[in-house]
């Protein structure tokens, strides 16, 4: 059994590394920092047209206090700052940015109490080298100006160059031909279709991961010999030499059993390609930089009293949510970027999206929005896709099981734990496939599953064009006799030749090879005939052994009466 666990953690840790890197690419988390633009900040402290009543060094002060103590989870400095600057103080008590009936407009003049409020809780937080200790409660109007300029950032709206942004870049404007083009404007068509292409250009290492199936399963006679020898005998030191042995025959065999994985470790940097460019339509399918991507989505989920659009966006949603929900909403919200104080160039943040307003696609299936993650809260027909998501990759993984060459096995303890190990994976990886589909808009989901299908439906193809081979009894016995003329023979004379206690490795001696074989033939006899008497048997007993049955039995047994006594003297022997 410890086995068996060792096996199933260790491929639900693979697959939840896989899943995490994936459901990964949609956001940043908190990776966020400030940086604090002091030149700025200095330039516009000594501009005589402007009125400060702090200094540039005590503004700088607190603007590394405020970069030092941000976090974008519970205390996003700039966030307040700005509110601070617009006439809200995101800090009180009574404070609610989620009230659909509340409007953020901006008052026009800063409230200073907030800002100080701010700087105050931020010096709680602060280490003791970033901490100010002289007067900040003389800030002005101007000096809350100055410190967000120090702030902000310029977005670059010019397309990056290196390799893999313009690859993906380029695989994003294949899909958003298809999806205009074939998927009539519908990105769920689009990305269907897409999954399609993929999967054709994909069949190279399909092909070649069913040639390997098929190489194995013309191994598996032989190796079944090879088990077959040390069948009923689990004890490690039997254990390791069976493989061994069997290690040695594939060796000669030239066959690597690892060799299938190749063809799936090609596919998984493809495959995590391809998530990419369907989660962030905005920068791979409609060619918009990375930075303006990342603009876009700083500004949807900034508060409204900052000046943003308060939308709930996960850190796996990327902009296909966003998108939807303003394609759903209006693209006029889009305005308000120009004048988002943190962005020294939103109005060219502003035009490089008004450009490509008319080529967002339709993220809708009917009235549902497939841009939004699925969600209890809203209890809709989302709430399908993870429930599709589970019944297609269980029962895609049973399937696939029957079209690819399984492991070689005599039964017993191992059978039973592959068997065990099999049932709890078909279990486990569709539960956690089914876990991560709330994390990602319904599209992403809809996606997986269409893939799983195409990939189902391909594999049943090759296994029916390139079928794996099937084998007789008659095959498993010749391949047993072959093995067996085969097997490299010791001499008895050999200085410092070791036996097993067990005779698993009588046969490699000459005066113990002709009694390890009929040992051997003794017992296939007798489970030979054990499955013929039950194959006889009816409902109502066993059928009557014929005489001529009952003579051959006896044979049978005086055979292995005499084998076993050979046994035992091979033991007094040893």
């Amino acid at each position: 059994m410890r086995r068996l666990a060792q096996r199933v953690i260790l491929i639900s840790t693979l697959l939840l590394l896989v899943m995490s890197l994936l459901v990964s690419c949609g956001g940043s988390g908190n990776t966020k920092k400030l940086v604090i633009n002091t030149e700025s900040l200095t330039t516009r402290v000594e501009d005589e047209t402007l009125t400060h009543t702090l200094k540039a060094s005590e503004l700088t002060k607190i603007a590394n206090l405020l970069a030092a103590t941000y976090n974008s989870t519970d205390f996003d400095t700039q966030e307040m700052l700005v509110a601070a600057s617009r006439g809200y103080d995101m800090l009180a008590d009574d404070f609610n940015d989620t009230d659909p009936n509340q409007k953020f407009e901006d008052k026009g003049k800063a409230n200073l109490a907030a800002v100080k409020n701010l700087i105050t809780e931020a010096n709680k937080k602060a280490d003791d080298d970033v901490k100010i200790d002289f007067d900040y409660a003389k800030i002005n109007d101007t000096d809350v100006d100055t410190l967000i300029i120090a702030m902000q950032i310029s977005v670059n709206t010019v397309s990056g160059s290196g390799f893999f942004d313009v690859l993906l870049s380029g695989i994003g404007t294949i899909l958003r031909w298809i999806t205009n083009t074939l998927g009539f404007g519908y990105y769920m068509i689009g990305i269907c279709l897409f999954a399609v292409v993929i999967e054709i250009l994909m069949l190279p290492f399909a092909i070649k991961q069913q040639k390997n199936s098929i190489r194995q399963a013309n191994l598996r006679p032989k190796e079944m010999a090879i088990r077959n020898k040390y069948k009923g005998r689990n004890d490690q030191v039997t254990m390791q030499k069976m493989q061994q042995e069997i290690q040695e025959f594939y060796q000669r065999e030239n066959f690597s059993p690892y060799s299938g994985c190749l063809p799936l470790l090609i596919q998984l940097p493809i495959i995590m390609a391809l998530y990419y460019i369907v989660i962030d339509p905005l920068h791979y399918v409609l060619g918009q930089s990375a930075e303006v991507s990342a603009a876009l989505s700083t500004f949807y989920s900034a508060s409204r009293a900052a000046g943003g659009l308060g939308g709930t966006m996960g850190t796996n949603s990327g902009t296909i949510a966003i998108l939807s929900d303003i394609k759903a909403n209006g693209i006029e919200l889009l305005g308000g970027i120009k004048d988002f104080a943190y962005f020294s160039n939103g109005e060219a943040a502003f035009e490089s999206l008004n450009k490509i307003i008319n080529s967002i696609p339709n993220f809708n299936i009917g009235p549902f929005n497939f841009g939004l993650a699925p969600s209890f809260a809203r209890f809709d027909i989302l709430l399908l896709v993870p429930v599709l998501t589970f019944v297609t990759y269980f029962f895609t993984s049973k399937l696939n099981r029957k079209f690819m060459a399984q492991p070689a096995s005599v039964g017993g303890p191992d059978e039973r734990q592959v068997a065990c190990s099999n049932n709890i994976m078909d279990i486990t990886m569709p539960a956690m496939s089914t876990v991560f589909t709330f994390a990602v808009p319904a599209l992403v989901g809809v996606y997986w599953i269409f893939r799983s299908l195409i990939g189902m439906l391909k594999q049943f193809i090759l296994a029916r064009l390139m079928p794996l081979p099937t084998f007789t009894e008659e095959d498993y016995k010749k391949a047993a006799k072959e093995m067996a003329g085969k097997r490299p023979v010791k001499k008895t004379n050999s200085v410092g030749s070791v036996r097993s206690l067990h005779h698993i490795d009588d046969e490699d001696f000459e005066d113990t090879r002709e009694r390890a074989l009929a040992r051997k033939a003794a017992i296939e006899a007798r489970e030979a005939r054990e499955q013929e008497e039950k194959a006889k048997k009816s409902p109502f007993g066993a059928a009557p052994l014929k005489d001529e049955n009952k003579k051959n039995a006896k044979s049978d047994g005086d055979t292995a009466q005499n084998a076993e006594n050979d046994t035992d003297e091979d033991k007094d022997s040893n």
